[in-house]
């Protein structure tokens, strides 16, 4: 079995606030971690394609191996290495960078080295010539994951002196990427260094160094260039958007809960010439839904801001996917427009799902118990949630993970308040076996009265915060699906998982991850309660469905049902025994049958009671 590593990040919290938004999902005497899974996340991006560079100066692709000349340093700098190849550790599973040239890069695995442990490592070049150009910009391309404290660091670090002891600048080559997340494949960076390298008549050297904070995963590098500085090259960096009310990237929204979606978008100014004219635009598929823009600045030469295109509200049209992108252009042609677009996921209105994940068809495995020294296996994680209108919160759903550990695991799913500062338990459902056709699949659990097992709807307030969440007390893998934002996002961090609980975690095991849990809030009414005999009472949600039924019973002794399907000409299609005591959640499927109406019997051996099934 794969473990999950946990890292953690050095934020130590009293009393936090997660963002400087309207509302403060805040909560007291916790240390905050950054959560570490095992599956890689990708930084959506179209921030792919080298672009044709200009006057170059000199360039390196490394189709000979490591250059004469370059040297390597730091503790663990004999670890960069030429490669060609695919690399695989615990953590990390991926191809070779789909660099331009292709073939040979630089690698640093970090994963290589034991034990895990922040690590500094550089390669040098050799002596680059100048003679004098005024502007001077390096191109590479990369790509990265790292990990774990957020001021984790790569670099680009330019020295006059082959020994870098004076006369040194260092750039940023990591950019808007979180901690534990994916970069693009590649991520083409282009960093203008003239500040110590232009009018220079001799020579430059350049280093790559993954620097402070970071542990472990890794970094490629390839296709460096040197080329005279364009005039006009702006780089589109830290995009987002958001919920008005709480600046979090919910994908589902309920139309109940709608509310205006704001923009932003860092931009830095990498060319020589001032760029007047400076926007950038909120497109929604490809402006047919939506085109805002931010009222233009003039942007100098190596400098940066943050601009925000009007809000949006979104019609209230169900299932109508809104396809983002933020676009920065000024009133020149850009040398490397590819590098000025961000790429969001779609986000849609649903009747009653609220989500943050990115509904994958294949999610990823989040969760498990922590590694060794601590051992811990019972947690909660999930989603953080902004209510805008009075609502009845009536299940959760939740996306198991493929994991084939999960069969026989019992869980169930929490609502919390998240408003002040501690989190306030609302409602609970009862526990749920999860059967090996449950891989991959979406369960709903509904919240039910402690006393009765019951459904019992909570009520959530407009104006608070809400978090959503799965627990077990046995090893169990969530669904994981999309981007969470970390803790240096707009709004804050969204995802959280804690050791054992959210109410009173353990010393160091509170997490956020940046990988979302497919936790979902579910606003859906289930049908009626139904009685049998005046001891078993059922309901069965949701109705209709694609198939997949959740049947939740409860008696007050024990007692067989048998649970028949009967298609509409009164064929059966499905029949079931269950053994009941007390709260007991069943499902069926009809997910392989024509959409159209069933009938589902329960049988107590002294009562039926037949309810219509609708398979949308």
């Amino acid at each position: 079995m794969k473990k999950i590593y946990l890292c953690a990040l050095a934020l130590s919290i009293g009393s936090v606030s997660f963002g400087q938004s309207v509302m403060q999902k805040t909560f007291s005497n916790a240390q905050l971690e950054v959560y570490n899974p095992q599956a890689d996340v990708t930084i959506k991006s179209n921030n792919i394609n080298a672009k044709a560079p200009g006057d170059t100066i000199w360039s390196e692709d490394f189709t000979g191996g490591i250059p004469a000349g370059w040297t390597t340093g730091g503790a663990d700098g004999t670890n960069w290495v030429i490669n060609s190849a695919p690399i695989s550790a615990p953590f990390t599973n991926t191809g070779p960078i789909a660099s331009t040239s292709g073939g040979n890069h630089m690698l640093f695995f970090g994963e290589t080295i034991n034990p895990v442990a922040d690590r500094d490592a550089y390669f040098q070049t050799s002596a680059i010539a100048l003679t004098g150009q005024p502007a001077v910009t390096v191109i590479f391309q990369e790509k990265f994951r790292l990990c774990c404290a957020s001021g984790a660091q790569l670099n680009l670090v330019v020295s006059t002196d082959p020994t870098f002891q004076t006369n040194v600048q260092t750039f940023d080559a990591r950019g808007g990427v979180p901690i534990n997340a994916m970069s693009a494949d590649p991520l083409v960076k282009s960093i203008n260094i003239s500040a110590i390298a232009g009018g220079v008549t001799g020579n430059i050297y350049l280093r790559f160094h993954w620097a402070t904070g970071a542990s472990h995963y890794f970094w490629m590098v390839d296709d460096i260039a040197l080329i005279e500085t364009p005039n006009n090259d702006l780089v589109a960096f830290n995009g987002f958007y958001g919920s008005q009310q709480g600046e979090l990237p919910y994908t589902r929204i309920p139309v109940a809960q709608n509310q205006p979606i704001i923009f932003s978008q860092e931009v830095t100014n990498v060319g020589a010439a001032t760029q007047t004219g400076t926007i950038v635009t909120a497109s929604i598929n490809n402006g047919a839904v939506y085109a805002g823009t931010s009222t233009p600045i003039s942007l100098p030469t190596l400098t940066s801001d943050s601009l925000s295109p009007p809000a949006f509200t979104p019609a209230t049209t169900v299932g109508v996917a809104h396809n983002l992108e933020l676009i920065v252009s000024s009133d020149f042609t850009d040398f490397t427009p590819n590098d000025n677009v961000e790429v969001f996921p779609p986000f849609e209105i649903s009747q009653y799902i609220y989500a943050l994940d990115d509904f994958g068809t294949t999610p990823g495995n989040g969760g498990g118990p922590r590694p060794a020294p601590s051992n811990s296996v019972e947690y909660e994680a999930g989603n953080f949630f902004d209510i805008v209108a009075n609502d009845n919160v009536h299940s959760i759903d939740v996306v198991v993970g493929t994991n084939p550990a999960n069969t026989g695991k019992n869980i169930d799913v929490v609502l919390y308040d998240a408003s002040g500062a501690n989190f306030v338990e609302l409602g609970r459902s009862a526990f749920y076996t999860v059967a090996a056709s449950d891989l991959g699949q979406k369960v709903t659990l509904t919240l039910v009265d402690a006393n009765t097992g019951l459904p019992l709807p909570v009520a959530v307030t407009a104006g608070n915060f809400y978090f959503a969440a799965v627990h077990c007390f046995d090893e169990f893998y969530y669904g994981i699906s999309g981007d969470s934002p970390d803790n240096t996002s707009r709004g804050g961090v969204a995802s959280l998982i804690f050791y054992p609980n959210m109410v009173s975690p353990n010393t160091n095991e509170n997490f956020f991850t940046t990988q979302t849990p497919m936790v979902r809030l579910n606003f859906e009414a289930p049908n009626s309660v139904k009685e049998l005999s005046n001891n078993t009472s059922f309901s069965v949600y949701p109705n209709p469905s694609n198939g997949d039924f959740n049947i939740s019973l409860n008696t007050q002794n024990a007692e067989m049902l048998t649970l028949t399907v009967n298609n509409i000409v009164g064929q059966t299609v499905l029949t079931k025994q269950v053994r009941v005591a007390g709260q007991t959640n069943e499902t069926i499927s009809l997910a392989g049958f024509d959409k159209g109406v069933y009938f589902l019997t329960i049988d107590n051996n002294k009562e039926k009671q037949t309810v219509k099934l609708i398979v949308e």
